[in-house]
Order: C-alpha cells, then structure tokens, then sequence
C-alpha cells in the first residue's frame, strides 16, 4: 500500500478532533475519518461551511402557542378564563342593550299608531294614488268638456279666459295636496 504523501508544513495545524467539530457543527467521528483520510482543517472547515450554506443549520422552533393537531393543547390560565368571561359578558350585554332599544322603539311605533300619530304605510300609498288617479281623470276630462264650446268661439280672449278657468279648476285639485304638506311644516315652525 502506498502512503499517502504528507500534507505541507504551512498547511498543517494541530487542532483537536473535538474544537474542531464544535467549530463545523459535524461528529468527531466525522472529522477523525476525514483527517485520517488526509483532509486538512481548512478544507474541513471549507466544506462544512458550503454544506451549510446550502442546507440551513436546522434549529429548534421557536416555542408558539398552541397549533391545533400538535399536542395537548395549552392549558389556560386563570388570568385567560376570566378575560375570556368578562368577553363574554360584555358581548351578552350588548346583545341585551339592542333588544330593549329595538323593543322600545317597537312599542313606541304602536304607541303612536294607537294614538293616531302615525298610520301604516299602505293607508298613505292608496291615498296619493287615488288623489292623482283623481287628477289625472279631471285632466283628461278637458278636452271633451271644453271642445264644443271653444269651437263655437270666435273670439280668441274668451277660449283663452275659458281655458285658463279650466286649468285652474284642474289645478285646484294639486293644490290641496300642497297645502297638506304646507301645513304640517308650518305647526312644526311654531312649535
């Protein structure tokens, strides 16, 4: 067997088994075999640092809380539990507060539609349309009621007076609708 020829003085260093595995991260088994083998410590060291370079050194996790489908999970904490209630209570209060508002605000609606103050929605609907369905037919009537009439006219200051009389009879009907919504503005200003 043929011997290997011994490494050059400037490259050899007395280092010891156990630094340098400290230093690399590797067994001292692993070194021995590898000095044994004539490797120098450099080229130890120069091969653990590209191996680390392209494996990351594997370390322990940093401790988290509780990931589910790992363990037991944490045991809570008095301090926990009674954050966790007073959560809880703060959450069914609120609950509460809405429920007596929303009830309130329900019985006061039928307080008011009992005593006359406020009627449904449907009342005022049919009510407008038939004041326009109202008023929409005495338009319409128009024409038929004034065409005999403006025919037989010659003159052309009577078929305007007769027509604007028309059209301030019609227009009378729109006019009551605005004095009921005039007139609760005005008892709201003097109140």
């Amino acid at each position: 067997m043929k011997k290997k020829p011994a490494a050059p003085a400037s490259k050899r260093i007395n280092v010891g088994v156990a630094a340098l595995a400290r230093e690399t991260g590797l067994a001292e088994a692993t070194i021995s075999k590898k000095l044994k083998r004539g490797m120098t410590p450099e080229a130890i060291r120069a091969a653990a640092a590209k191996r680390n370079a392209q494996m990351p050194v594997k370390s322990k996790p940093p401790v988290k809380a509780h990931t589910p489908g790992r363990g037991r999970p944490p045991v809570p904490t008095e301090y926990d539990a009674v954050v966790e209630a007073r959560a809880r209570y703060d959450e069914m209060e609120g609950w509460k507060l809405r429920r007596a508002r929303a009830m309130a605000e329900h019985q006061e609606i039928e307080n008011m539609l009992r005593r006359g103050e406020l009627m449904p929605v449907a009342y005022a609907r049919k009510w407008g349309l038939r004041f326009l369905m109202d008023g929409r037919d005495e338009l319409l009537k128009g024409p038929s009621e004034l065409a005999d009439q403006l025919a037989a006219e010659g003159d052309p200051l009577k078929v305007a007076a007769t027509l604007r009389a028309w059209v301030e009879r019609a227009m009378a009907k729109f006019e009551q609708l605005e004095m009921l919504w005039t007139s609760g503005e005005e008892s709201k200003q003097v109140a």
